[in-house]
């Protein structure tokens, strides 16, 4: 019998790029806030499902030489590729295997204290998807951690009724939905909501959208569904692989307190959450039901974390306070531990420092000692809001063009074969167009930077290599 979601992997690579949700840096912060006690990413054993030709596993071991890294993929062109990329690469650390989930055994006592499973289990059968949280179940070391990704009801119904009516129509996706969202308007709310909704949707790209929303199989499910098949699979809920993803900044600024008669059943105010705030997709951690949980967190428990500051912030005119842009509101900042710890990060926003290093930055700028807890719940009240994003290490870099651009092996052949070049916070940086990709692609640490300008002005003229060069070193994208 054809399975379909075979035939398409075998006939069509899905595009390459990073997940930054999946960076075991961040899910390691959450998991760990939520009382699971994980092994540190860079020295642990780390497995992907459904890991294509290793674009997301690859910059991870990269980055990590002293963990082991799996990718499985039931794509045999996928997995070639994967391996042929690792080779070039000259990753010792990383093993790629063909194999069906539901096949796949590594043996028995083998355990993962990091499994990543992003696009997979809204777009398999139902016996895949058993067999994803069974294999979680038992392949997960005691205090593993796995990011399961999938799309969630009721915000996804409208965009599955999209997508069954529009198959109807015998045209490209993109093509598609760009013509009913001309077809909507914006003459009522409703219209407006729908209008966005389709953008969003031909916005990915049919390369994208015959994967996801157009996929031989979606089936999104409700939160409670989710965890309730997590459960009786031997797995329980931790939280979202990123703290803002739990109280999502949509809703009201009094809705948790509304919420608070909901508070002795979590899983339940998940769910209003989800209803209330239209959520499509979710990013869940899973631990082993036996797991040991540490029921209460000392709040302080932030300060061990590394800490940085991705949207910037500026002050206002009479100086005394900042102002932040995080999703779409301008929030105020003016007391003096505020001001203090957002002045600090300001200056190294581009990497990521341990919180005790801001500390001693922030020093200079208050005329009372630090309070400690102040400080830890600000980091935590600010992380749940986004303004700052928590990792378990530092990232450090030279946000200085080098003088003789050195992109790393696995990055110069990201840049050769046409792969996102990925940041050390595991973001992609971007270079659609073949300029870029020519320029990248020549950045292999023998040619000084006043030749790669004469290249540029070869290849275009009207090119500014020099504030690209300047924005790629900001985003800590060279070989120290």
């Amino acid at each position: 019998m054809s399975d379909p979601v075979h035939d398409l992997y075998q006939s069509r690579a899905y595009p390459a790029m990073s997940h930054p949700s999946t960076d075991p840096a961040v899910t390691a912060v959450c998991a760990e806030l939520a009382g699971l006690k994980i092994t540190r990413p860079s020295g642990a054993a780390i497995l992907e499902i459904g890991c294509a030709s290793g674009h997301n596993l690859l910059p991870l071991a990269a980055r990590w030489p002293n963990s082991h890294f799996t990718g499985i993929d039931f794509s045999k062109s996928a997995i070639d590729e994967a391996r042929e990329t690792t080779r070039l690469a000259g990753l010792k650390n990383v093993e790629f295997i063909e194999a069906d989930l539901r096949d796949f055994d590594p043996g028995d006592g083998i355990h993962y204290d990091h499994i990543i499973a992003h696009g997979v289990y809204s777009w398999v059968p139902e016996n895949v998807r058993q067999s994803l949280l069974d294999f979680c179940a038992t392949h997960l070391s005691p205090q593993g951690v796995a990011f399961i990704s999938y799309n969630t009801l009721p915000g996804w119904s409208l965009r599955k009724s999209i997508v069954g009516l529009t198959r109807h129509l015998g045209q490209e996706p993109e093509q598609v939905l760009a013509q009913l969202a001309m077809a909507a308007g914006n003459h009522n709310p409703y219209a407006r909501h729908l209008t966005t909704v389709l953008h969003d949707m031909f916005g990915k790209g049919d390369d994208v959208l015959s994967f996801d929303e157009f996929g031989p199989i979606n089936e999104p499910c409700s939160f409670l569904e989710f965890v309730g098949h997590a459960g009786q699979s031997g797995l329980r809920y931790l939280g979202e692989s990123q703290l803002a993803d739990d109280q999502p900044d949509s809703l009201a600024p009094d809705a948790m307190e509304i919420l608070q008669p909901l508070a002795a059943d979590s899983h339940v105010r998940q769910q209003m959450i989800d209803v209330l705030t239209n959520r499509t997709f979710r990013r869940s951690l899973l631990c082993r039901a036996d797991a040991a949980i540490r029921e209460r967190i000392p709040v302080a428990t932030v300060l061990n974390f590394a800490i940085r500051c991705p949207h910037g912030f500026v002050r206002d005119a009479a100086g005394a306070a900042l102002l932040s842009h995080s999703g779409s509101e301008l929030t105020r900042f003016d007391q003096p531990l505020a001001v203090a710890l957002f002045s600090a990060l300001s200056e190294t926003r581009t990497q990521s420092l341990a919180i005790h290093e801001i500390i001693g930055r922030m020093a200079g700028c208050l005329k009372e000692p630090i309070d400690l807890p102040d400080l830890a719940r600000l980091i935590l009240h600010s992380a749940r809001k986004n303004f700052v994003q928590l990792r378990d290490e530092p990232v450090h870099f030279d946000p200085v063009p080098p003088v003789f651009p050195d992109l790393g092996p696995h990055r110069l052949l990201a840049a050769q074969i046409g792969w996102h070049l990925v940041v050390l916070h595991h973001a992609h940086c971007l270079h659609n167009d073949s300029r870029k990709q020519q320029m990248a692609a020549a950045m292999d640490g023998t040619r000084h930077v006043d030749d790669l300008v004469s290249l540029a002005k070869k290849i275009a003229p009207d090119f500014d290599f020099n504030s690209w060069l300047a924005h790629l070193a900001s985003r800590g994208i060279f070989c120290s």
